[in-house]
């Protein structure tokens, strides 16, 4: 059972009219490139957050079941691609077709993890090459041995090193992942990069072309992202695609937060997509689609505090109870709903309101 709410027309439509096509791309100038891969990155975390119970976790590999949902959506997006996590961004790159994505995480593990999977792109001409580099240790190894580069970036020894150390550390995991998300595929009778030569191409030309970047950035933290944004703006990309997972659900909001996302150049076909976890119901999440403009309106807001005074939150029926939600609310419509707070009785605090 999948419950849509205000699933728009717009958002139902499936088309690859507006996608990128990766192989009319023209490569990126000196400058372009410098400004690309140049601005500054965050220094990793010292601590790994988390929803109660789940703090100082390394996701090296996804763990969202029902991100086909989000692809109607996707489609064709084009423009730039910002996300936290281990692989999702492939299937998002390959159904949104952008033309530059940064693949950004505050876990350096996970940044790691990305130098590996650039690797098996380059290395595997086809998905069934690039699952088998995941599951056969030795040629896993070979394939990080025999590389001189991630992407275009120059491999030295001490990197590959490390890359060689997080591939053992997290093979396992990933290959699990992949195995498992490509049969739901298949069963779901979906495409994306697992299963179908023409999306992983495009991941995969993408990369080799220096059009991804894969760097430590943390959305609570001061320059990373902010560059990022400055970098979209002078290279014309708005950031048509920003995913967050269920990152929000760690924290309320803060100054360097909103800062971080409000300073993304976006347009009237960006989208956030983002995961409310509902683990403990249905083994997934709840899965959001929301108007990018229309977040950085919300983030603008002081008494936006923090992600569920925005999102509405049904109660989930059962364990095969998805739900996948288009929120296209405004602040304005938001705002007036929300009932005034009470007022202050002497010698206490004024009531909060409910939300």
């Amino acid at each position: 059972m999948i419950a849509k709410w205000m699933l728009s027309t717009a958002a139902a439509l499936f088309a690859l009219a507006g996608a990128t096509d990766v192989w009319a791309l023209q490569p990126l100038s000196a400058a372009e490139r410098a400004t690309f891969f140049g601005s500054v990155e965050d220094p990793p975390a010292k601590e790994l957050l988390g929803i109660k119970g789940y703090e100082g976790r390394h996701y090296l590999a996804g763990d969202e079941w029902n991100g086909h949902l989000w692809r109607p959506s996707l489609a064709g997006k084009g423009g730039g691609y910002i996300g936290v996590g281990a692989d999702q961004a492939y299937l998002f790159i390959g159904w949104a077709r952008p033309e530059l994505a940064w693949l950004i995480d505050y876990d350096i593990l996970v940044v790691r993890l990305h130098g590996v999977h650039h690797i098996f792109f380059a290395a595997a001409a086809d998905p069934k090459a690039f699952m088998h580099l995941w599951s056969d240790k030795a040629a896993g190894l070979a394939a990080i041995d025999a590389a001189t580069e991630t992407g275009t970036v120059p491999l030295d020894a001490a990197a590959k090193a490390e890359l060689r150390k997080t591939y053992l550390h997290a093979r396992s995991h990933v290959s699990t992942r992949l195995r498992l998300l490509e049969k739901r595929l298949h069963k779901l009778k979906q495409t994306a990069y697992l299963n179908n030569a023409e999306d992983y191409a495009h991941v995969r030309t993408l990369i080799q072309s220096g059009r991804v970047r894969r760097m430590s950035a943390n959305l609570l933290e001061t320059k990373g992202l902010i560059g990022v944004g400055d970098a979209a703006r002078r290279l014309g990309v708005p950031m048509r695609l920003v995913y967050l997972s269920n990152a929000e659900q760690y924290w309320p909001y803060t100054k360097a937060f909103r800062a971080n996302l409000r300073g993304l150049p976006m347009d009237a076909q960006s989208v956030i997509i983002r995961t409310l976890s509902t683990f403990s119901i249905n083994k997934d999440y709840r899965y959001n689609v929301q108007p990018g403009l229309t977040y950085q309106e919300f983030l603008a807001q002081d008494w936006m505090r923090h992600v569920h005074q925005m999102i509405p939150r049904r109660k989930l029926k059962d364990e095969k109870d998805i739900e996948f939600l288009v929120y296209e609310r405004t602040p304005e419509e938001l705002r007036g709903r929300r009932k005034p707070k009470a007022k202050a009785k002497s010698g206490g605090a004024g009531a909060q309101p409910k939300q």
